[in-house]
């Protein structure tokens, strides 16, 4: 039988490089294509109701919250207008988030929508502890929703099971709200 044939002065390496070309073009398609999920992701939890709030009330700025991936003191960051971020493994809700809570609840009330609460958690080891913390933090939106005046009713509570690593930590220890 004969070998594969190589160029003078060429090892082969018993790879085509068009098949090394092939699978590199593949890999970086399927990179994209997790991209964009994850995008479209993030953007479809927003209905277009929430994206422009309604002219009746204001736009909600942005709270400063400490990062997940941050020790507690360290520099915040801003969660989006309808997002919670707690601190690493708590499930109390951090300063500044009643006052947005109860405008996600006027916002509900005024336009007579239900609010949904989705909080991620992740399948890794502490799948447990980690579902448990959710519940909690869910929890914890819920009975600040409901003293601002919305019935139990008007409300769903949505816990996400991420694969571990699937998600960033900053991301995992955030709640979103949407109104539906």
């Amino acid at each position: 039988m004969s070998s594969p044939k190589t160029a003078p002065g060429r090892k082969s390496t018993g790879v085509s490089s068009s098949r090394a070309l092939v699978v590199s073009v593949v890999a970086v398609l399927i990179i994209v294509a997790l991209a964009g999920i994850v995008l479209a992701g993030r953007k479809s939890g927003e209905s277009p109701e929430a994206a422009a709030p309604a002219a009746s009330a204001p736009p909600v700025a942005a709270t400063p919250v400490v990062s997940a991936t941050s020790p507690a003191g360290s520099a915040p960051t801003s969660a989006g207008p309808d997002e919670i971020t707690f601190v690493v493994g708590s499930d109390k809700l951090p300063p500044g988030t009643s006052e947005k809570i109860a405008d996600i609840v006027q916002r509900a009330k005024a336009a007579d929508k239900t609010v949904r609460i989705t909080v991620r958690y992740a399948t890794g080891a502490n799948k447990a502890r980690d579902l448990e913390l959710a519940k909690a933090r869910a929890g914890a939106i819920r009975h600040e929703a409901m003293a601002d005046g919305i019935t139990g009713n008007k409300m769903q509570t949505e816990l996400v099971e991420m694969p571990e690593g699937s998600v960033p930590p900053r991301d995992a220890d955030r709640a979103v709200i949407t109104l539906r």
